[in-house]
């Protein structure tokens, strides 16, 4: 679990709501678990841990968890396994991440070189214990830029780095859908889209999974039309569908942003299931 604390860019998320339904049990909170770490969260937090004699600091880190757990804190974010995505190479950070806590990085495969994740990465993280998740991204921010040809270019793109980092078959691909998509987008050019994607991973040389990133509407449409086995919920609670489907997700993101090492901004992410499509490289030994 990330640490939750007050603060100018306000935390949101699965891990705050469960944060709040402990608050409420513990008679701290009045307020609605929301998901939103407020001042009235703030507020709770400091009278639960001056109750506990903790460090009253508003600040759910280590030992405020740790004793909250004694006093009964539940997670209902199913496997509860803590990660992270970001768009620049990760490489040079490996040890620093795992030594952090995270258990899975989630990195691109794109037509933006720069963005992303190459084989000597890969290795990296691998050997420092990470689980990866690959995702293909552009910028697929908009309905425009989704029908069945940019899906079986931009499947035959990510097959191709999935190769070249030599991405273990069986594994996910992620497709992100990354904008408020309607009612009329996911039945239309995004269900094109991944329609297409579907059919040009079944007939690759080595098979992978493919996975949703998106709102809950579009997982869940993408999801129950059979075109994803795996689902990874974006940040931004206010797209359709986030409060029904964010329990269903196999992965999701947090927010907001967020430095995690100087020269590295991330989201925090939580895996909701035990298997959500990431790998790890085999490293030779030395």
């Amino acid at each position: 679990m990330r640490r939750l604390q007050l603060q100018d860019d306000t935390m949101t998320g699965p891990d705050v709501s469960d944060w709040q339904s402990f608050l409420q049990d513990q008679n701290t909170l009045t307020g609605n678990a929301d998901g939103v770490f407020g001042l009235q969260t703030d507020t709770a937090t400091r009278t639960y841990q001056t109750k506990a004699r903790l460090t009253a600091d508003g600040v759910v880190g280590v030992n405020t968890m740790a004793q909250a757990l004694l006093n009964g804190y539940q997670s209902t974010t199913g496997a509860n396994i803590g990660g992270m995505d970001c768009s620049t190479n990760s490489r040079a950070f490996a040890g620093q991440i795992a030594a952090l806590g995270m258990k899975f990085v989630a990195r691109y495969y794109s037509d933006n070189a720069e963005k992303a994740l190459t084989a000597a990465e890969a290795q990296a993280l691998s050997g420092a214990g990470l689980s990866i998740v690959a995702v293909f991204e552009n910028s697929n921010d908009s309905a425009g830029l989704f029908s069945a040809a940019t899906g079986q270019s931009q499947a035959a793109t990510a097959l191709r780095l999935a190769t070249a980092v030599s991405q273990p078959a069986g594994s996910a691909i992620y497709f992100a859908v990354d904008f408020d998509a309607t009612g009329t987008d996911v039945p239309g050019p995004i269900t094109n889209y991944f329609t297409a994607v579907k059919t040009a991973l079944a007939a690759a040389a080595t098979q992978y999974a493919v996975g949703v990133y998106g709102s809950g509407l579009t997982c869940r449409v993408i999801r129950d039309a059979g075109l994803a086995r795996f689902t990874w919920i974006t940040g931004s609670i206010g797209f359709a569908e986030y409060a029904t489907f964010r329990k269903q997700a196999d992965i999701v993101q947090l927010a907001p942003e967020r430095t995690l090492i100087s020269g590295l901004s991330i989201d925090d992410d939580i895996a909701q299931s035990a298997e959500f499509g990431a790998f790890r490289l085999a490293i030779p030994a030395t």
